[in-house]
């Protein structure tokens, strides 16, 4: 089972926090010596101590948790009266805000209790024995995951002033503090903390799941079969930020995050909405190969009821604007994270989706620093936040992603006739002056799809699936090679076909050659390599289809409903003499518009 989300363990309490106390207590001056052991426990220590009659009254009413809601009848009072090994920072009366945590114990939940636990009680305890002594500091994994930094030289922790040091115990040590040691969520945590970020904060919790970890669970008799649980313990997941790798719940990492207010919220679902605007049902002929090789045509429609409308509406709006907000601040080449809002300072930034199937998304200068809207990071135990007024992503940057289609990919294409497709690695001789008047002889080389006819007569036609496109103007090409074995450029029509709001059945549009494109009317034709009119040698030919075509309905995460786009070739018999009825394509590329 996994165990890689546990914050903390039962029993001996192994874990991470054991894997870190090793290392600081492998200092001579962490360990206990007789001149600081005591024969009371820490328990009997704290309740005889007056100053701490505070403290003492919360560690006798709270619980002990081996996770979020997964309370054992043992109280803390319990737990340090027995042998485990602590050291704890124990606050003065009047230094820690008794009342706030007597009212929420008063009030019963469960939910309060574990708040009580985690901020306070956790926060001011560790495993292992600490001796203030010398003048070392080491960062001190506290039991709720935190880190505190003990400075041994000023005599604190995470800046409390130690009053009272190295009070022995015979399970530990127990120091006395000016104040309790400061509580400092996470970024996790902290979302839900402020009220501007409510709509972030509902999207994200929504997606979050209580699972049981079995190993750090105890097993009680089989009955009927079946395995019972004497003592079962659970973690908080999140489908959501597994999806996008922004483990913000955990404390083991660094995170930068921007955190869009509830006014940028709004701001940004305006602008992704009109992305995603799905139809109730898609009804679309579908071609598939048979094992002896000829194909299939069925009649397939993808529908969804109005709630199932909505859901899918609202997941993929939301996750548009949500997938590309953390950054893992470890990995960012070098740049502090201090660095991430300052103009001029950020030269690059890789979300944490980088490498999932969702996308690669690396955002450049200036686009970077506009992100983060100016805003100041908020220094939290796991990472920075930046909340911002303004939603800043750019839609191509961000969710409206290019699609590029292989012509060698078989399952990028749906149908083909009257040719054969041959795959063939083209390669173009390029002669050029290098720096000092040499001559320099390259080879350009490309794998593309030749459509070789079926007969002389025969005019080929390749149709290719174009999936997941969204509800947004694209511009449209094609990138095809010249024919040099036949030394003539061809001639062809495209066809779009696609859903619209009003029908369920896709409607089809014959293409016409944009302004300043190569052919006339709906007669496209590729060109020969040549220079553009910045001097550059085009080799590939990228035959612009259309520019700024809007689809009228999204197709994102649909299996049965896909553009199409039909290359067919459109030589007459007239023109053999001019053209090649032979195509050589490479990709189709579809280039998402930010409007």
């Amino acid at each position: 089972m996994n165990k890689k989300y546990i914050k903390w363990f039962g029993g001996t309490l192994m874990g991470t926090a054991l894997m870190a106390g090793l290392g600081a207590c492998s200092d001579e001056h962490f360990n206990i010596n007789p001149d600081v052991a005591g024969r009371s426990s820490l328990w009997e220590n704290i309740k005889s101590n007056e100053e701490l009659s505070e403290f003492a009254d919360i560690l006798r009413r709270v619980h002990y948790s081996k996770s979020e809601g997964s309370v054992t009848p043992q109280t803390y009072a319990e737990l340090l009266d027995n042998d485990q090994t602590f050291t704890i920072w124990a606050p003065k009366n009047g230094t820690f805000g008794y009342q706030r945590y007597d009212n929420l114990l008063k009030d019963g939940t469960v939910e309060s209790a574990y708040t009580v636990e985690k901020e306070l009680i956790r926060n001011s305890l560790a495993r292992y024995s600490y001796v203030l002594s010398g003048a070392d500091s080491t960062d001190i994994e506290l039991f709720n995951s935190k880190t505190a930094m003990f400075n041994c030289a000023k005599g604190t922790i995470k800046n409390c002033n130690i009053v009272q040091s190295n009070i022995g115990a015979n399970n530990g040590i127990l120091h006395i503090v000016d104040q309790a040691i400061s509580y400092q969520p996470n970024l996790y945590e902290y979302i839900a903390t402020i009220p501007e970020l409510d709509s972030l904060n509902a999207f994200i919790k929504k997606y979050e799941i209580i699972d049981f970890d079995e190993d750090a669970s105890t097993q009680g008799p089989t009955v009927d079969g079946e395995i019972t649980w004497v003592d079962s313990v659970t973690f908080v997941n999140n489908e959501f930020l597994n999806t996008i790798r922004a483990y913000i719940n955990r404390e083991d990492s660094c995170y930068a995050m921007i955190m869009p207010t509830n006014e940028a919220w709004k701001q940004a679902i305006e602008k992704s909405k009109n992305y995603y605007k799905f139809r109730d049902s898609y009804t679309q002929t579908v071609v598939t190969e048979n094992a002896d090789g000829t194909e299939s045509t069925t009649s397939v429609t993808t529908s969804f009821t109005p709630e199932e409308l909505d859901s899918v509406t609202e997941w993929y709006t939301k996750r548009a604007v949500s997938q590309n907000l953390v950054f893992n601040a470890n990995y960012q080449y070098g740049k502090s994270y201090k660095d991430f809002a300052v103009p001029g300072a950020c030269d690059s930034l890789t979300s944490t989706i980088q490498s999932t199937s969702l996308t690669n998304t690396a955002f450049y200068a200036p686009e970077c620093t506009n992100l983060f809207d100016g805003a100041e990071p908020t220094t939290l135990s796991n990472g920075y936040a930046y909340v911002v007024n303004n939603f800043n992503f750019k839609p191509s940057l961000s969710w409206a992603f290019d699609k590029e289609i292989s012509a060698l990919g078989t399952s990028n294409i749906e149908t083909y006739a009257k040719c054969s497709l041959v795959p063939y690695t083209w390669e173009y001789h390029v002669v050029g002056m290098g720096e000092n008047g040499e001559a320099i002889d390259t080879t350009a080389s490309y794998n593309i799809v030749k459509t070789v006819q079926q007969s002389s007569s025969s005019l080929p036609e390749v149709t290719f699936k174009i999936p997941n496109t969204l509800s947004c103007k694209y511009d449209i090409y094609v990138l095809m090679a010249y024919n040099t074995e036949a030394d003539k450029p061809t001639k062809f029509r495209a066809q779009l076909s696609y859903h619209t709001e009003s029908k369920p059945t896709v409607t089809t549009t014959t293409l016409s050659v944009p302004e300043g494109g190569h052919g006339s009317g709906t007669s496209f034709e590729n060109v020969a390599p040549h220079f553009d009119e910045n001097g550059n040698l085009q080799i590939m030919d990228s035959v612009l289809l259309a520019k700024d075509f809007e689809f009228p309905v999204a197709y994102m995460g649909l299996d049965d409903a896909y553009v199409t786009l039909k290359i067919v070739c459109y030589v007459s018999s007239r023109e053999t003499s001019k053209y090649t009825r032979e195509m050589w394509i490479d990709k189709i590329i579809f280039k998402a518009k930010d409007e």
